[in-house]
């Protein structure tokens, strides 16, 4: 089956994996490597076998070409999927879905009524492991998740005030991970955020604490930093029917129990996987699969990546005034 004519629309680091994986076999084939550095759209078209161009319209004009995977700086990502879509190409963009929440709703609107594919770039969804653990979260009835993820030192790219840089730039794929676990969309978020503490005179904010609330009694905690990587992590899933626990890259343990009888009698849920991940090949094996044949998979959708970029601003919102922000006042 023909290869699917594709354009990665920005050449910098992150762009690397998403060129692997297409030239690994996922069914994409890169056609142009665009970037507004000419040097760097040249570097990457030959490395990629693929045309350069500094102009991501020139590539989004070819009839030719059927996809874009938008991998550029995040205030540029909504503008880019918009022109991307309106021009009937499928897309992957790189997560946060972008930094304005009124045009990410519009975003989502037109996705729903432009007939294509759209990903989010959330390849966390495609590990083995935390496919299987959102299979035994189907099981148990998630009330509460715990999310503690501390990291090591960015690169001083990220070290900066922005809004989506430091700690909210990994974040964001806790959040999600948060999202489809748990299956329903958010609520309101309580957030304490800390700047300069392993990062000082950057301003970046590099330590995160919140509580992200889903209505109906169910929620999740969030604890993540840029300078504790010896911590590691942990993902704990509470569940009316079960709870499972995830210590990093130890092995996870998880039981079933009678509905909100967590003394009784219990049986244990196998969370072993095997095999390696390449979570950007199956991502996009998934996004050709769905083009050709409509199979839905379950990657992140625009409303997904609109849940997740609520939480950020919800968090950010409520670092700056101390107080609890329901999601549905932000604009």
């Amino acid at each position: 089956m023909k290869a699917i004519k594709t354009v990665i629309i920005g050449c910098g680091a992150r762009s690397a994996g998403h060129a692997q994986a297409a030239l690994a076999g996922s069914g994409l084939e890169i056609v142009y490597a665009c970037d507004v550095d000419a040097t760097r759209a040249e570097q990457r078209a030959k490395e990629w076998d693929a045309a350069p161009c500094s102009d991501y319209r020139d590539a989004l004009r070819d009839a030719s070409v059927e996809a874009a995977l938008i991998v550029t700086n995040v205030e540029t990502h909504i503008p880019i999927a918009r022109e991307a879509l309106a021009a009937g190409k499928h897309v992957i963009i790189e997560k946060p879905l972008g930094d304005d929440l009124r045009a990410a709703r519009e975003l989502v609107a037109l996705g729903e009524t432009s007939g294509r594919v759209a990903y989010l770039s959330y390849q966390v969804r495609f590990s083995k492991s935390r496919i299987r653990l959102k299979q035994a979260a189907e099981r148990i009835d998630p009330v509460q998740i715990f999310s503690e993820h501390q990291r090591g030192m960015m690169k001083p790219q990220f070290l900066n005030p922005a809004p989506f840089c430091g700690v909210m730039d990994v974040c964001a794929h806790d959040f999600d991970q948060i999202l489809w676990i748990m299956g329903r969309a958010p609520v309101a978020v309580t957030a304490s955020l800390r700047r300069n503490t392993f990062t000082p005179a950057t301003h970046a904010a590099d330590v995160l604490s919140a509580l992200i609330e889903f209505g109906d009694g169910r929620s999740a905690l969030v604890f993540s930093s840029i300078g504790a990587r010896e911590i590691g992590g942990r993902f704990d899933i509470v569940g009316a029917c079960g709870n499972i626990s995830s210590n990093g890259g130890a092995k996870s343990n998880g039981v079933l129990f009678a509905r909100y009888d967590s003394g009784g009698a219990k049986v244990p849920i196998d969370l072993n996987v095997e095999g390696n991940d390449f979570n950007d090949l199956d991502l996009q094996k998934a996004f050709v699969e769905e083009i050709r044949t409509g199979t839905r998979s379950h990657a992140a959708r625009l409303a997904d990546g609109l849940n997740s970029l609520l939480i950020t601003v919800g968090c950010l919102r409520s670092a700056q005034e101390g107080r609890r922000v329901a999601l549905g006042e932000l604009e």
